[in-house]
């Protein structure tokens, strides 16, 4: 409500969305990495080696809007990069109506909630899936999550961009140039020549990322509660659900997930 009640978005603002545990952590290091790529410190592609994504890209709702805090981010520099995973039909309407760019990250159902279960860590796997399938989730159903924004993205392109873990992860390079011509800083043809593309993949791919001393320790605070760093980077392997579910439960989620998403086809690949 804080938010809702406060936060006023600019045209030059840039959103990263997402439901939790589905990507975030990378998208924010990737969409850092575009944005300041062109400073003159030769080091400032480099710069979230020095702490994690998220401190870099703070959560509206859950670091900055805590506690009854209300903080000025008009003293923000501009454009000001900030995330949330508030679902779109809850979205502040200054952030549908100023124009705003928002991308957001959807994933494998199936594996949000076992990375999600794993870092929750709260309740036994089968209770966490029946509560899951149930739509009993922070932030909400996943489906009406995920479709809320896919929905968005295709009423407004020019505001909102739909992006897909599994594609990003098959062909990284392909996806960052999309992500680049949306957020209006694509690559130059000198640029995608001498490798820029590659190197910001590499930069900020999940292997790099997690590697680093910075990831393995200390701790983030999300709202009330203090998180390990080294928990934001677990695995980021697609298909890791199967480790995990029964071949019933795989069916189950697919089957929800079938029967949600109507006519718009697979979220997923």
């Amino acid at each position: 409500m804080s938010v809702q009640d406060n936060f006023k978005a600019r045209l030059s603002d840039f959103l990263v969305a997402s439901s939790p545990i589905s990507g975030t952590t990378w998208l924010k290091a990737l969409v850092f990495a575009l944005l300041n790529r062109n400073l003159e410190n030769p080091k400032s592609n480099h710069v979230m080696f020095a702490s994690n994504p998220h401190e870099y890209v703070p959560f509206l709702e859950i670091q900055l809007y805590v506690k009854n805090r209300i903080p000025n981010l008009d003293v923000m520099p501009s454009p000001r990069l900030l995330a949330t995973h508030i679902p779109y039909s809850s979205l502040l309407e200054s952030a549908k109506d100023s124009g705003c760019r928002i991308v957001y990250i959807s994933r494998d159902i199936k594996d949000v909630f076992v990375s999600l279960w794993h870092f929750v860590n709260a309740i036994s796997l089968k209770g966490a899936f029946e509560s899951y399938c149930d739509g009993v989730s922070v932030y909400g159903p996943i489906w009406d999550h995920q479709l809320g924004y896919l929905k968005a993205s295709m009423a407004r392109p020019q505001c909102v961009t739909f992006l897909r873990y599994e594609e990003m992860m098959e062909d990284p390079v392909s996806e960052v140039k999309r992500l680049a011509e949306f957020l209006g800083c694509p690559f130059s043809e000198d640029e995608e020549k001498g490798g820029r593309v590659e190197e910001i993949v590499k930069v900020c791919s999940f292997d790099s990322l997690k590697d680093l001393e910075v990831k393995r320790v200390g701790e983030l605070q999300l709202s009330r509660m203090k998180r390990k760093n080294q928990l934001f980077f677990r695995r980021g392997v697609v298909g890791d659900s199967k480790r995990w579910l029964t071949p019933e439960m795989i069916g189950r989620l697919d089957g929800l997930t079938e029967s949600m998403i109507g006519a718009f086809g697979s979220l997923t690949p």
